[in-house]
This record gives C-alpha cells, structure tokens and sequence, in this order.
C-alpha cells in the first residue's frame, strides 16, 4: 500500500476505535444505499469511487447512480481490482472504468462527503461508514488519487468493451433471469429482436449456450 492509502487507513481506525461522532455508522446495504441516494442528489462535480468486490450488484448500483449524474455532467472515476476482468458487463456499467489495486473500498464525493468500507480485521457489526469530516475526507481523497494514478485504463487491462445500450439492457434481463418474450415486452421490442441480440451475447461472451452465458455474467462462468 502506498502513503497515502497508509495514512487513511489509519486515521480511520483511530476514529472508528474511539467511536468518534463525525463517524455515521451504516448497518446494512439498503442504509449505505439511502445514503448513495442522497449524495447522488447533493453532488455537483465528481464522484470518485473505487470497490475491493467487483460483484454486478456492485457495478449495477454505481452505475444507476453513475446514469443521473452523467447527465449532470459530473465527473466519474471508478476503480476496481484486475478481477473486474470477470464481470464482462463492467465497462458497459462504469465507462470511466479503471483497474489496479485497491487495498480498500470508498465512494468520494465533491471531496466534501465520504463512505466507506470498515478496514478493520475483525469481524465488524457495522456495514460502512459515513462522513463529512474535512480530515478524513482529504484523507480518502488522497488515498483514491494515489491508486487511481496507478492503475491503467480498461482498455489497456483488456477488460471487454461496452455493450451498445439495447444489447445492454437485454443483458441485463437476462442477468435477472428474464425469459425473451419478458424481455421484449419489458424493452417494447419483438421476441425475434431479443432472440438476435441474446445470440450475439452468447457470441461476444464466447459462452457455449444461453444458460453458460448467464453464468459468466454473474462471473460464475
């Protein structure tokens, strides 16, 4: 780990040790959630992101944020471990993906507002954290712009390129376990189209059939 990513992960557990009150403690998903809404609502020019667990629920929730605030013009950066190479839907999920090490999971934004993972060893009851505090937010900040500066963009890491967005979306269906006749009145589209784009999935995953499809886009395949 380098300095900066050091100097974090030690001002956390000195604050989460004395149970200091500028720590919000976030017990479950749907909580960290909550927040993530309501930052997504706040920020006005970047979100910098980076997760240790590359799951697609994971890239699936960044990126529903990720959507509204691209519309708003807001700077995204997002950094995830060279196992995002698993997950083939990453790049079409988070374009401004990036991959390297990541020795901890935190979201950054505005550089005012912070969540972030517990970097304590033992098994822990709290789920993430939440911050404003000007000291530990700089600190995060510094951290994720040392990794980011080290890590390589997913072209270059040789992730898969994007999916176009209707192949997309039908992927995303079919992750859900949609059959193609759900997926074509989900999507307004006719059966025949689906039945086509599920094809080119398989085809662009290199799957042996629609089921080992589904399966390397969980990441079990």
């Amino acid at each position: 780990m380098g300095e900066a990513v050091d100097t974090f992960l030690s001002l956390a557990r000195r604050l989460i040790a004395a149970e200091d009150p500028a720590l919000t403690p976030l017990v479950d998903h749907a909580s960290v959630l909550s927040v993530l809404e309501d930052l997504e609502a706040r920020t006005r020019h970047g979100v910098w992101n980076m997760q240790r667990d590359p799951r697609p629920s994971t890239h699936r929730v960044a990126a529903r944020l990720d959507d509204r605030s691209r519309s708003r013009g807001i700077e995204e950066r997002s950094l995830h471990p060279p196992r995002a190479a698993d997950q083939p839907l990453a790049t079409s999920l988070e374009p401004a993906l990036r991959v390297g090490a990541v020795p901890l999971s935190l979201l950054v934004a505005d550089e005012r507002w912070l969540v972030f993972s517990p970097p304590v060893s033992r098994p822990a009851p709290e789920y993430a954290w939440y911050t404003e505090d000007p000291t530990l937010v700089a600190a995060a900040s510094a951290a994720f712009l040392e990794c980011w500066e080290a890590s390589l963009p997913w072209q270059e890491a040789g992730l898969r390129p994007p999916l176009p967005e209707r192949r997309l979306q039908v992927a995303l269906l079919l992750l859900d376990g949609h059959s193609d006749r759900e997926i074509a009145e989900e999507l307004g589209v006719s059966t025949r189209t689906v039945s086509a784009e599920v094809r080119a999935i398989v085809d662009w995953l290199g799957a042996r059939s629609r089921s080992h499809a589904v399966a390397m886009l969980v990441g079990a395949g």
